[in-house]
């Protein structure tokens, strides 16, 4: 009785930690889309303020995650069988908290400027639907991220199933060669001063990095869920 008792118990906890780990992953995607908008508001000149607005939505969403890390670290949970995957978790949650703060300073920095230049930012029209394009491939990389992990995949140790052509290094990659476009665009614009290329170069480079962290939170995961099936593939053959 008691043994049925325990296993009713491990499967309750196993969902509250695939809940819980659910709720964190949203607040992740949530955070995505709040710099998705932040994006299009810097470059829509951000007439309405909006920039500022999503730079305190983003920081509500960094203290949901924080509030939701903590939890899952020192909660309840630290007790139970499924400990060693929380344990997992850290070092990449903490990665994504650098990407989310990251995400943070970006959001703050372009309500500063466009707060600073009442007339708006100065974007060349022509260069923004690829800047735009760009910022829906880098978001794509976090989102693929998030949507490859969830709990339900057998517990973070198996691969994602789907296609891996449209996986997070791909997104990354059609980032890396849009950037690239776009900085060979802005330089090679002889009506541009050097000091406007050199901020929309600035620009560029900032929202790419996005996408540079997903890809390296991505091979983190990849070797923690490694790591720890080949920990269980060596106690099951004892």
């Amino acid at each position: 009785m008691k043994t049925q008792f325990q296993a009713v118990d491990k499967v309750i906890i196993s969902r509250s930690i695939e809940d819980d780990l659910d709720r964190y992953l949203d607040a992740v995607a949530d955070a995505t889309a709040i710099f998705r908008e932040a994006v299009d508001g810097y470059l829509q000149t951000d007439k309405d303020g909006s920039c500022w607005q999503q730079a305190r939505k983003i920081t509500e969403k960094m203290r949901t995650l924080d509030d939701l890390q903590q939890h899952l670290e020192t909660g309840v949970y630290s007790q139970a069988s499924a400990g060693n995957l929380i344990s997992g978790m850290v070092d990449p949650m903490t990665g994504v908290s650098r990407l989310l703060k990251d995400m943070k300073r970006q959001i703050t920095s372009f309500a500063v400027e466009s707060d600073l230049s009442r007339s708006g930012v100065c974007i060349p029209q022509h260069l923004v639907p690829d800047m735009l394009q760009l910022t829906d491939e880098v978001c794509a990389a976090v989102d693929v991220l998030v949507a490859g992990y969830r709990p339900s995949l057998q517990w973070w140790k198996e691969a994602p199933s789907g296609d891996e052509d449209r996986g997070v290094s791909w997104h990354e990659s059609q980032a890396d060669r849009l950037s690239m476009q776009l900085l060979k665009k802005i330089f090679g614009d002889d009506a541009l001063e050097i000091e406007a290329k050199l901020t929309l170069a600035r620009f560029v480079e900032e929202i790419d990095r996005v996408a540079d962290h997903a890809e390296a939170i991505d091979r983190e995961l990849c070797a923690t869920r490694m790591a720890g099936q080949t920990t269980a593939d060596a106690r099951d053959s004892h």
